[in-house]
């Protein structure tokens, strides 16, 4: 009885998480898109800022390394649109394997699947072990809920490399969009675990205790998220709009972070 409550209040909750993207400060010690191997650095508050900049990117001697380079950041910190946003304005003649893996996973995590396997293919083609093309086929594959494709996948990214946050984070996203609550609950906190600015999993943590009636444990959550969350993200509104709800005093509808906004916009409430 216990196990049927849980399950219609996830239904009813609906799933409002943002699919995919664990937020860490951005670094200027920097792992090249390119590389197999992937323990990415906490990175300094300073370089935040410069990172979710415009363009930073407008008057670079090599636009395409700093796309690339810029890019991959940005999906480390959780902000996929900003990282579509900057490759997007990268000139026709970015061609490097590097800087087309980093635009695949944006694509990816925005949910444009069929882009993002068209190029994570032809890059792993010349880069077997790009982790980002894989990553980036990972993630379309949970969109399409082909668990199967998707378990193999961050299997083999996670055996070679068990600290990879964003493949983890991904591992227990796809446990949450299965509802099994418990192995998603202890995914986000391996993740937070690693890194203790992971945005999304703290985030998820919210909202996957809500909907299951652990209401102190969520607040928590919320509180942590506070800290580390950019003031106006749209995942603080969306969390806060979750526990209102929860406690019976939300609207019936709740907003949905939108990953293909490049503002991370959230929609009202119709």
């Amino acid at each position: 009885m216990k196990s049927k409550r849980l399950t219609s209040s996830l239904v009813a909750l609906g799933f409002v998480a943002a699919v995919g993207f664990g937020y860490s400060r951005l670094s200027h010690n920097k792992v090249p898109a390119s590389s197999p191997a992937g323990a990415i650095p906490v990175p300094s508050s300073s370089a935040t800022t410069t990172a979710l900049g415009k363009d930073v990117c407008e008057k670079a001697s090599d636009r395409c390394a700093c796309a690339a380079d810029h890019g991959a950041q940005l999906l480390h910190a959780s902000f996929p649109e900003r990282a579509l946003q900057l490759t997007s304005r990268a000139p026709a003649s970015c061609t490097a394997s590097s800087f087309l893996a980093v635009r695949a996973e944006a694509l990816a995590a925005v949910e444009r699947s069929d882009e993002a396997r068209k190029i994570a293919t032809e890059v792993l083609k010349n880069e077997p072990l790009n982790r980002f093309a894989r990553r980036a086929l990972a993630i379309a594959a949970i969109h399409a809920r082909d668990f199967s494709v998707s378990d193999a996948e961050l299997t083999k990214l996670l055996t070679e490399e068990p600290k990879d946050a964003d493949s983890l984070f991904y591992a227990a996203l796809s446990q949450r969009k299965r509802d099994h609550y418990n192995g998603a609950r202890e995914g986000f906190l391996h993740v937070l675990r690693l890194n203790a600015q992971h945005i999304d999993a703290r985030y998820n943590l919210v909202t996957l205790t809500a909907a299951a009636g652990a209401a102190q444990e969520a607040e928590h959550d919320y509180q942590e998220l506070l800290q580390i969350a950019p003031v106006g993200d749209a995942r603080l509104v969306a969390a806060r709009a979750v526990l209102s709800h929860a406690a019976g005093a939300g609207p019936t509808e709740l907003p949905v972070v939108h990953r293909t906004s490049p503002a991370g916009s959230v929609s009202p409430a119709r």
